[in-house]
């Protein structure tokens, strides 16, 4: 018997775009009529086979068709030609909150959604206990999910797709709504499902957990995959092409600093730019570095990540060099520069190529962030100046720890320095 339980051979999705509801509706009725009817393809001859138990990671940019696949395997829309076979139930997280009645309590909701999957009453009310101890959202089972926040949406739309005993799971990001360990609950619970066979196709914007989670990477863009294969090599495909759209290039180093300089090997974000554009200075490239001085975005709490970044001044006036740290919700981190951190530039600047390192210590939660690089004078008063040149946000940078096997140095957004003892009153007797 074949392993293979999703098969596809040029699965393709085309939407016709019309310029009045006229047209379409002439069309409706005589579908040779082309006229004012403009194409748009969503997904261009998808070959795919995918084995029982394999965990296979969709990435893209936005508009690139991960959805509208996982959205024709799962059956709530047709494809415009090809055949798809799926052997297996199919159990799916597409939309939060998708399939649920929101006048209904989330106990009637479990029972309507098991029985949309197939599961006969006696069955879901037989697990309605583990369902509910797994979401986790207490007395509120028994209200109306109007009355729900979004990550109790979640937590009760994944425990019923998850305990339904699934042959096919199916997620588009919708795990990024919950909180921290409620997707660690639910990444763990998906290794168990894999484990015992079942097949788990997932699209995520988290990189760290594409590359922890899959076995197996789809790369799409414009209706296409790209790439099918290891998950490293995908993640280094999509960084390299996503970038492209943005004035951030990786690149090999290849400029001529004077020999005080330096220059680690590569550089990961390199900027081109006309001299022209800019008449006092300008960001040439950036690099982010761990302690062996290798080149990479991936770090652990703790680390201590080394920042260079290589510019060109134009002009005679002290120029400071900055940098800001968002996380994934746009949340400012930190904010720091060589003028905050009193050490001057270099006096004779005028015409200069020069170098500023900074060795930042990433006590700061697991997560995504990105980075921002700033080029500054000083103004007048303190705290104020001129902004002469800033980068896009670069990134993502990735702080990760393994919070099931290892103990965490702090809970929370930030580790402050903090240290403890135990005091003993030896008054007592």
């Amino acid at each position: 018997m074949s392993d293979i339980i999703i098969h596809t051979e040029k699965l393709s999705k085309t939407y016709n775009i019309f310029n009045n509801p006229w047209e379409r509706l002439w069309h409706s009725f005589y579908q040779s009529h082309r006229d004012n009817k403009n194409e748009i393809t969503a997904l261009k001859d998808i070959n795919l086979k995918i084995k029982k138990g394999e965990l296979i990671g969709i990435i893209g940019l936005n508009g690139s068709g991960k959805t509208t696949l996982l959205e024709i395997l799962t059956g709530t829309l047709k494809p415009s030609s090809g055949k798809m076979v799926v052997n297996g139930r199919v159990s799916a997280l597409l939309e939060l909150g998708s399939g649920f009645n929101p006048e209904y309590s989330g106990k009637d909701n479990v029972i309507l959604n098991g029985l949309l999957l197939g599961l006969k009453k006696e069955e879901i009310l037989q697990r309605f206990p583990e369902i509910e101890d797994f979401a986790e959202i207490g007395a509120a089972i028994n209200n109306p999910v109007k009355t729900y926040s979004s990550g109790m949406v979640l937590r009760l739309a994944f425990a019923v797709q998850v305990l339904c005993k699934p042959e096919i799971l199916i997620v588009d990001e919708a795990l990024s709504v919950g909180d921290f360990f409620f997707q660690q609950k639910c990444f763990k619970y998906i290794r168990k499902l894999a484990d015992n066979g079942v097949t788990l196709l997932f699209v995520s914007h988290d990189m760290s957990t594409v590359r922890d989670i899959s076995q197996r990477v789809l790369l799409m863009k414009n209706g296409e995959i790209t790439y099918d294969g290891e998950p490293v090599k995908a993640l280094q495909h999509f960084l390299n092409k996503s970038s492209e759209k943005n004035p951030i290039k990786i690149k090999e180093n290849n400029l001529n600093f004077n020999s005080k300089i330096n220059l680690l090997p590569n550089s990961i974000w390199k900027f081109e730019k006309d001299k022209k554009s800019f008449s006092k200075a300008r960001i040439l490239e950036v690099g982010i570095y761990n302690k062996y001085n290798e080149a990479t975005t991936n770090f652990k709490i703790g680390d201590t990540l080394t920042l260079l970044i290589n510019y060109e001044v134009f002009c005679d006036i002290p120029v400071h060099v900055g940098f800001s740290i968002k996380n994934k919700y746009n949340q400012l981190i930190n904010t720091s520069n060589s003028y905050s951190l009193l050490i001057s530039p270099p006096k004779k600047s005028q015409g200069g190529r020069f170098q500023f390192a900074s060795d930042i210590t990433l006590n700061i939660e697991a997560g995504k962030y990105s980075i921002l690089i700033k080029l500054g004078s000083e103004g007048k008063n303190i705290n104020e100046g001129d902004n002469l040149f800033e980068t896009t946000w670069i990134g993502p940078i990735d702080v990760n720890w393994n919070y099931n096997s290892d103990i965490s140095p702090f809970y929370g957004m930030f580790g402050l320095p903090v240290k403890g003892r135990f005091n003993i009153d030896n008054t007592q007797k």
